[in-house]
């Protein structure tokens, strides 16, 4: 509760004090921000970090793809050693399907919705 009260304060003074330096002062404070922002060596490191992070995300796809190959292999190389090696012919050794095949969701289209017919009372129509 002693926080938020602290915080309401400061924000009450800020906006007086705002309110009482007026206009020419928040262009001055404008202006300066906008100068400082400007400056070539704030730019300077400004232009190393965007290249740094672009750098950096312009990793992260082929990290991914790499990692996702790799996941896959995995899955496949685990199926296949899941996988009973039997000389016997499929036939003789019924397997239910259910374990062997995964349910997929049919998409269906959406019912079309019956058109109305405005009310000749309706006065919302005219």
């Amino acid at each position: 509760m002693r926080g938020k009260l602290l915080f309401i304060t400061g924000g009450f003074v800020g906006y007086v004090l705002g309110a009482r330096a007026g206009r020419k002062r928040y262009e001055q404070i404008a202006a300066a921000a906008n100068d400082l922002w400007n400056a070539k060596p704030v730019q300077r490191r400004v232009t190393e970090v965007r290249d740094a992070a672009l750098e950096l995300v312009g990793d992260v796809p082929a990290t991914l793809f790499k990692a996702g190959k790799k996941a896959v292999s995995q899955a496949a190389a685990k199926k296949k050693q899941a996988a009973p090696k039997t000389d016997a012919p499929a036939a003789s050794t019924p397997t239910p399907q259910a374990s062997t095949t995964k349910s997929r969701t049919v998409a269906t289209k959406p019912k079309p919705k019956p058109k109305t017919v405005p009310d000749a009372g309706d006065t919302a129509a005219h």
